[in-house]
């Protein structure tokens, strides 16, 4: 298994070698939620917003398709709302997608594929402080750190390099060590900017 990821990523990045490489940037907006088996989030867990920064790697395959990663950072989570208040569970998260992207002439592109992520760091964020605790990571503790999930991605981009893009993540990986699941779940709308074509 692992000679043939070996050689699949060798062709990858020989093709990436050989094509026509577009890097960008973008900002946006999160709404994460999670799929949870926990009564108090299925009942009451509501969306949590935060922020999105990252890079995009578009590269150029045959025709109209082409592959797309990139590294990007942000908020993952839910919020409860319970007893007049919310308590926040937050994480800042990195992600990795791995998307093949189909793109039209007019400019609209759509594109899916695997997502890796990985969480950077965790807290709740209750509206008592002294309920505030930051999570630990690891078998036996709050949550593990890996994720992983599946990336449907929608947009428009101009020809002056201008794009804008809407992301659904569906986590498949359950975070909680423990006998309760949780899958970390992400909607997000990102502005950006692709430079000029490497070729």
């Amino acid at each position: 298994m692992k000679k043939v990821l070996t050689i699949l990523m060798a062709v990858l990045f020989t093709n990436v070698a050989m094509a026509q490489v577009n890097i960008g940037f973008k900002a946006g907006y999160n709404s994460a939620t999670v799929k949870s088996s926990d009564t108090e989030i299925t009942e009451d867990g509501k969306a949590l917003a935060g922020l999105n920064l990252g890079t995009v790697v578009n590269v150029k395959l045959k025709g109209n398709l082409s592959f797309q990663t990139g590294l990007s950072f942000g908020t993952k989570g839910v919020a409860v709302a319970h007893d007049g208040h919310a308590d926040n569970f937050k994480f800042t998260a990195a992600d990795i997608p791995l998307n093949l992207v189909l793109n039209t002439k007019n400019g609209l592109f759509l594109g899916t594929g695997l997502n890796l992520g990985y969480n950077l760091s965790g807290k709740l964020d209750a509206e008592d402080a002294d309920e505030n605790y930051s999570f630990e990571f690891g078998k036996g503790n709050d949550f593990f750190r890996s994720d992983f999930g599946l990336n449907f991605l929608v947009g428009y981009q101009t020809k002056s390099g201008i794009f804008f893009s809407g992301n659904s993540l569906v986590g498949l990986k359950d975070l909680k060590p423990g006998p309760e699941t949780w899958k970390n779940n992400l909607f997000s709308i990102s502005l950006g900017y692709m430079l000029k074509s490497s070729k």
